[in-house]
């Protein structure tokens, strides 16, 4: 009997592992404050902008630049709020064969990138990250110039020990 070139066998579903049980590790707490700040700023930026460019036109009736300003401080206040709850969701797993990354409060989104698909890694930080001691591990597959996962929240250390080992899975110096 000839041995078949190609098989490829049908998998059941109820052997596959479930992303219950995957073991997630929180982002670093400092990470979360990070967060708040960059909202903070951002929307103080914007508010400053809109008062100065009102403040410099008599014929914008004061009333509508209060409303204007009130519906800034909420959404400022909705994103700071939805910060805080969507913290506590934010994850990732460093597993045998692929790198994951959960995130979002409303819309779950859980991004896997295999060991195998990663092209190189960088490790990132921002002015107020610095600060904090923290880092963002960021993954590049093929065909792209932009990052396919950025794992924020890191402690320097941390990001240094995931693009490290990443490395190596992708180099093939760790065998399995």
């Amino acid at each position: 009997m000839e041995t078949p070139l190609f098989s490829n066998p049908q998998v059941s579903l109820e052997s596959l592992p479930t992303i219950k049980e995957v073991n997630w590790t929180r982002l670093e707490a400092n990470y979360l404050k990070v967060q708040l700040i960059g909202i903070c700023l951002t929307y103080m930026i914007i508010l400053g902008v809109f008062w100065l460019t009102t403040g410099l036109r008599p014929k914008v009736p004061f009333g509508f630049s209060l409303a204007v300003s009130g519906v800034l401080l909420f959404l400022m206040i909705f994103n700071l709020v939805v910060a805080r709850l969507g913290f506590k969701i934010k994850g990732y797993a460093v597993r045998q064969h692929d790198l994951m990354f959960r995130t979002g409060l409303l819309f779950r989104k859980s991004t896997v990138i295999p060991y195998n698909r990663m092209q190189h890694s960088e490790i990132q930080q921002g002015l107020i990250d610095r600060q904090f001691g923290l880092s963002r591990l960021a993954i590049f597959t093929a065909g792209g110039s932009q990052s396919d996962l950025v794992i924020p929240g890191l402690t320097h250390e941390s990001a240094e020990a995931i693009r490290s080992f990443v490395s190596g899975k992708v180099s093939g110096d760790e065998e399995e």
